[in-house]
């Protein structure tokens, strides 16, 4: 008989052993307690148990959302994962599966999830849980081509965790907010957590700031593996010139001897064109959706304004 509940702390080794039985890698305690006890607003999880044993799990991080002056409740389910003997019964009629997500859905307010699943559970989850219709990331690609020379007597360039204080970052937020499109509420709360003290991932901050007050005036976060650049995340002040910015992560990249600079964007944010006048290739990224609570807001809204630069994913 399957029985829904939610996650409690005695339930991590079989957790962990459920994660390593369906993507056939471990989910170390430090991981497991980064998403699951130490997340900025809070993280929830629905387990479906067969004969005491658990063959689901439907987890879900909280965040908060903001978009010109209102905050939303929002969730990004995580590690939604079934037993490998139980797959086949996934998204059958009132499966363990679609009982989990339902359960997770009605006792957690929120105004609406997102997510990144694959292709087919996009369109199962669309089926069977009420997801939106999928639609996909555009990312955004430029060849590195040449050491680029940043000469700006009035700003200096910093990197590493060790230079920046988390008031500078949300002085900076807070400065920004408002223009950014539907957003994660970007603080030191949030950034400190997603990079900084991040398990698995090495990320590392780059800072634009006025040279003699020392003013944080562009904030970004990068990794580089691969002879590839990712910019996860960045802002930055509307008295900035963005190519500043951009020429600044091609220095990077150079220095690095990283061959391409990849970043997400909507094509709908100010930024996107002048990301494309600056050389870099739209692409079709991968697959997202939405799952509203909400009646006040529509698909529509969502694709328009949602600002999926928020990291890499590595947290789903």
């Amino acid at each position: 008989m399957i029985v829904i509940r939610t996650l409690n702390v005695n339930d991590e080794d079989a957790i962990r052993n459920l994660f390593a039985q369906c993507f056939g890698k471990e989910l170390s305690h430090e991981e497991w307690s980064w998403k699951y006890k130490n997340a900025p607003w809070g993280s929830v999880a629905v387990i479906a148990e067969d004969d005491g044993s658990i063959v689901a799990h439907y987890g879900g991080l909280r965040m908060n959302f903001c978009f010109q002056g209102k905050t939303f409740d929002v969730f990004q389910p995580c590690d939604v994962m079934t037993r490998p003997n139980f797959r086949a019964r996934i998204f059958s009629r009132r499966g363990a599966m679609v009982r989990a997500g339902e359960y997770f859905y009605e006792a957690n307010r929120m105004d609406f999830a997102f997510g990144f699943p694959s292709e087919r559970h996009c369109i199962l989850g669309t089926k069977q849980l009420g997801y939106t219709k999928h639609d996909y990331v555009t990312v955004l690609n430029k060849q590195v081509s040449r050491s680029i020379h940043i000469r700006n007597p009035w700003l200096r360039i910093e990197l590493g965790w060790a230079s920046i204080e988390e008031t500078e970052i949300d002085r900076l937020w807070q400065e920004v907010r408002d223009i950014q499109g539907l957003t994660i509420e970007k603080n030191s709360r949030y950034i400190f957590w997603r990079y900084k003290h991040n398990p698995v991932k090495r990320y590392e901050p780059v800072m634009v700031r006025e040279r003699y007050k020392g003013r944080l005036k562009a904030f970004a976060v990068f990794s580089d593996h691969d002879d590839q650049l990712s910019v996860l995340d960045f802002f930055c002040s509307d008295s900035l010139n963005i190519k500043v910015l951009l020429r600044l992560f091609e220095r990077i990249a150079c220095k690095r001897g990283s061959r391409q600079i990849k970043l997400w964007a909507n094509p709908h944010e100010a930024v996107f064109r002048q990301l494309l006048d600056y050389g870099f290739i739209r692409e079709k990224g991968i697959p997202y959706i939405f799952k509203i609570k909400n009646h006040d807001l529509d698909q529509g809204f969502l694709l328009e304004n949602y600002y999926h630069r928020m990291g890499d994913y590595d947290a789903s």
